[in-house]
């Protein structure tokens, strides 16, 4: 007998649970094994959890975990969840396997929005875990920032000055520009997403971008400004203004804290060290 879609995804979900119980330890989700959805994720799983869903939506219409949804809500949940950078702050750790980790879980975290970002749909399907994806890949751009300054401070002034250090330092910079204009644009899309994601959405970044913005290049940060400001008078929705006005004398304070920082001298830079003599002494005069 043929099943049809309807019959098909409770007996997935049927299959779901009983994986997990003949199982210790294996998680599968409509016949893929998935991470533990209980224990924070590395980069690797991420990138399994990515695999097991290219499969799934290449085969099933509407199968990727739901951000509330009563059985896919957990393994959504664990992908956003803010546990996952704690290996990441982990000061006993070897800060250059941290910040190689928060690098590929970023791209990883690119990927799953490939998979949850549908622009040829008029209304996102996946709208709510989309956005979703969004705002914690700022939350990651941010950890990643962090682990660049402790970083920098322990370079000598002259590695500091390195075209290269400065070079990567730019682009990383560069990056979390283009991500926080990128995460600007989906507030205006309000035909593509609902007006309750989009209203969750609008809370969500406000609460992230003081971490990012402080970050960004000098000459980005008062455009950005520009955006949020014309965002908080015009969005279509009130509620997503009200979570932008809440944001932006926040970004502002900052934004003078950095100017005025940056407008202060120069302090005097040490004495250079004698160098030293090794030219042969003198004979003494009789």
């Amino acid at each position: 007998m043929k099943l049809t879609r309807r019959l098909l995804w409770p007996l997935a979900i049927l299959l779901l649970v009983i994986s997990q119980t003949l199982r210790a330890g294996d998680l599968f989700y409509l016949g893929e094994k998935i991470p533990d959805v209980q224990k924070p994720w590395d980069s690797s799983n991420y990138q399994q959890m990515i695999s097991a869903l290219q499969k799934l939506d290449k085969t099933q219409a509407n199968a990727l975990p739901r951000r509330s949804g009563e059985f896919t809500g957990p393994i959504y949940l664990r992908m956003i969840n803010p546990e996952n950078f704690k290996p990441q702050l982990n000061i006993y750790a070897p800060l250059e396997l941290r910040q190689n980790e928060a690098r590929e879980q970023l791209f990883q975290l690119k990927e799953l929005m490939r998979l949850y970002f549908d622009f040829d749909a008029k209304l996102q399907p996946y709208g709510a875990e989309a956005l979703g994806l969004m705002t914690y890949s700022m939350q990651q751009q941010a950890v990643l920032f962090t682990l660049t300054t402790e970083f920098w401070t322990t370079l000598s002034p002259t590695e500091r000055s390195n075209p290269v250090r400065l070079k990567g330092l730019s682009e990383t910079k560069a990056a979390a520009a283009m991500l926080t204009s990128s995460a600007l644009d989906y507030l205006e899309l309000s035909k593509q997403f609902s007006q309750e994601d989009l209203v969750l959405y609008g809370a969500e970044l406000g609460k992230q971008l003081p971490d990012l913005f402080v970050h960004l290049p000098a000459n980005i940060r008062p455009q950005l400004l520009a955006r949020i400001d014309s965002l908080s008078r015009q969005h279509p929705y009130a509620p997503v203004r009200k979570s932008l006005s809440e944001v932006l004398p926040v970004l502002l304070v900052i934004q003078a804290d950095v100017e005025q920082q940056q407008a202060q001298p120069l302090k005097n830079p040490p004495p250079k060290a004698t160098k030293l003599d090794l030219s042969a002494p003198k004979e003494p005069t009789l």
